[in-house]
């Protein structure tokens, strides 16, 4: 194989928000979403097997009454935003630069402790209230999603 030797046009895409199909389900606004083993977006869930994260929803898209790929979503997959803390979990100063798991598509924890499937979706920049006034942390999601 050759290397280049005029100028290549890489279609170059920038990836911070991508339009990704739905599963038959509803995806909420805000929900930390995955690839599932089809090619298509569901809410990350650790009782969910094969998912890979994708990012966060920006939208609601309700798609339970059709096919697979009949809608889609707009993800973003990169920045920082805030989730609510699992049961069991208690944010705190020294939890700072730690690697989360999702839980829930809005609850994420320290450990892998008690998850079925241990889905890790970034790294915690902050401690900060949810928009629901609940205990959380700020994840930055960058080099966690596909």
């Amino acid at each position: 194989m050759s290397t280049l030797a005029k100028a290549y046009e890489a279609f170059e895409k920038p990836g911070l928000v991508v339009s990704c199909k739905v599963s038959n389900l509803v995806v909420y606004k805000g929900a930390l979403v995955g690839v599932n083993a089809s090619g298509y977006v569901a809410p990350m869930a650790h009782g969910t097997a094969n998912l890979k994260f994708a990012g966060v929803a920006n939208e609601t898209v309700d798609n339970a009454a059709g096919s697979a790929g009949d809608k889609s979503v707009n993800v973003t997959k990169c920045g920082s935003f805030v989730f609510k803390a699992a049961s069991g979990f208690t944010p705190a100063q020294a939890d700072l630069g730690k690697e989360v798991y999702a839980n829930t598509d809005w609850e994420v924890q320290i450990s892998s402790g008690g998850l079925t499937n241990a889905y890790k979706v970034g790294t915690i920049v902050a401690l900060e209230n949810t928009s629901t006034g609940s205990a959380g942390v700020r994840v930055r999601v960058d080099n966690h999603v596909v």
